[in-house]
């Protein structure tokens, strides 16, 4: 599908012998030209985990699945996420959050019903853990936020999120008025990728963003 002007995604693969981060900078660098990168754990603060951009107005993320590294650019925006996932991964049932579907009330119940069975094949769960993976590495904060907190809402290939705090149901009860500060909100698409390898891009939704 047609990304939003100023994203771009791209991927190419990684030849025998080579190292994958190689590969992803010298694609970012065609994105990108004349910026630079860098990355910082915040745990260890080795030299890796999420790609910061110098030298221009943009957010870069990388992936990589199946032999292939791929990165994403965002001009204009503080942050992206991208995740590659090999389009046969399973087991992920557990880590998943439910599906929301924003088709009309009537349709929903069936729309629901029959994407969860497809997951239960295998066929979704790589397409809805790319989701939920580009979502959490746009916050920045990765697995360190329970998957089970990303809520995702379906319109095709395009799709929403917000990333809710674990009290954030006990706020909207009326507990904690401050849980919505805490909730951030994404747009995301889904992609097809390389042979075999089904992608998910995320950015920030914006205050005049209608449609999230």
């Amino acid at each position: 599908m047609t990304l939003p002007a100023g994203i771009r995604v791209a991927w190419r693969e990684v030849p025998a012998g080579s190292k994958r981060r190689d590969v992803s900078r010298a694609l970012l660098a065609e994105l990108l030209p004349g910026a630079w990168f860098t990355s910082r754990c915040p745990v260890c603060g080795a030299d890796h985990g999420r790609v910061r951009v110098e030298g221009a107005d943009a957010a870069a993320s990388v992936s990589y699945a199946g032999g292939w590294a791929v990165v994403a650019t965002a001009s204009g925006h503080e942050s992206v996420g991208v995740d590659a996932v090999p389009g046969h991964a399973a087991g992920l049932e557990r880590v998943l959050p439910p599906v929301v579907s924003d088709r009309p009330a009537g349709l929903e119940t069936s729309a629901t019903r029959a994407e969860a069975e497809h997951r239960a094949t295998g066929g979704e769960q790589a397409r809805a853990w790319a989701r939920v993976e580009a979502v959490l590495k746009a916050d920045g904060r990765g697995l360190g936020v329970d998957p089970r907190c990303v809520e995702v809402t379906l319109n095709g290939a395009r799709w929403s999120a917000r990333v809710r705090s674990p009290s954030s149901d006990r706020a909207e009860a009326g507990d904690d008025g401050e849980a919505g500060a805490r909730e951030r909100r994404w747009r995301g698409w889904d992609l097809d990728g390389p042979d075999g390898v089904v992608l998910a891009v995320a950015v920030e939704a914006r205050a005049d963003d209608v449609s999230v």
